[in-house]
């Protein structure tokens, strides 16, 4: 009987060497499938993960500002700023380069309108318009082109644009937002028109200064693939109130501005 037991034991010790010898051959063959891989310029599955499987930056082929402004206007009636932008920018990328742009799903950045799902934080339109950007540019040219869109969004009296074939009639005046904030931007033209948040004229504003980001998205792009992009802005960072913010802080907090410990 004891003997038994003593051949059952060194039966099951000679299956957990046989099992630690092939678990041990199992992980040298992966790692050395991953040197391989390595080698070979080929994309580990986490290399994939962190770029969705496609080479970074995606291939860019220069686009008609105009069309994409045109574009986003009328975009935004039925999907607001965020995805407006992108769908004036997309509509000419997935024509003229295909892969990757035709498999990104646009609907995606919707939750960018009305400065995040109407909380009225960052327009979604210079939102939108930095992710395809960062979708298109190598850091150390795409950090510069975003900064220079929002300060364009700032301090440009808007809109720009005029939509070839505007939803509204009639002239609006243009009001300067200081700030690439939702509520600042949409507040101080409803106060330089004085006009309600529902009326058309607001709308076709924001579907206006929605096609002025695209197109001067597009532009920027357009100027960096030609090789002439410059930096129009240098971002001073968090400033004088020890976080990051904007650095025109006065035209909201008065002289109550918050500062955050040294």
């Amino acid at each position: 009987m004891e003997q038994k037991k003593q051949e059952a034991i060194v039966a099951d010790n000679r299956k957990g060497i046989d099992l630690s010898r092939r678990e041990m051959l199992i992980g040298t063959g992966a790692l050395m499938a991953g040197a391989a891989i390595s080698q070979l310029g080929l994309v580990t599955p986490a290399q994939a993960a962190r770029t969705n499987g496609a080479a970074w930056p995606w291939p860019y082929e220069k686009v008609d500002p105009a069309r994409v402004g045109e574009t986003a206007y009328h975009a935004w009636y039925e999907v607001f700023c965020s995805q407006a932008v992108t769908t004036g920018l997309f509509e000419q990328l997935r024509q003229n380069v295909g892969e990757p742009w035709t498999d990104f799903p646009i609907e995606s950045i919707s939750f960018g309108a009305g400065g995040m799902l109407g909380w009225g934080l960052t327009c979604g339109a210079p939102v939108a318009g930095a992710l395809v950007i960062g979708l298109a540019v190598p850091k150390e040219y795409s950090n510069a082109m975003i900064h220079d869109l929002l300060q364009f969004y700032a301090d440009t009296p808007m809109p720009v644009y005029s939509p070839v074939n505007p939803k509204f009639n009639g002239e609006i005046p243009r009001s300067v937002a200081k700030s690439p904030i939702c509520h600042q931007s949409v507040g101080r033209w409803m106060k330089t028109a004085d006009r309600s948040f529902g009326s058309d004229e607001r709308k076709h504003r924001c579907a206006s200064v929605t096609a002025s980001v695209a197109y001067r998205t597009a532009e920027l792009l357009n100027d960096w693939k030609d090789g002439k992009y410059k930096p129009d802005t240098a971002w001073s960072g968090p400033g004088t109130v020890g976080l990051p913010a904007q650095q025109n802080c006065m035209s909201c907090h008065g002289n109550d501005i918050p500062t955050a410990p040294r």
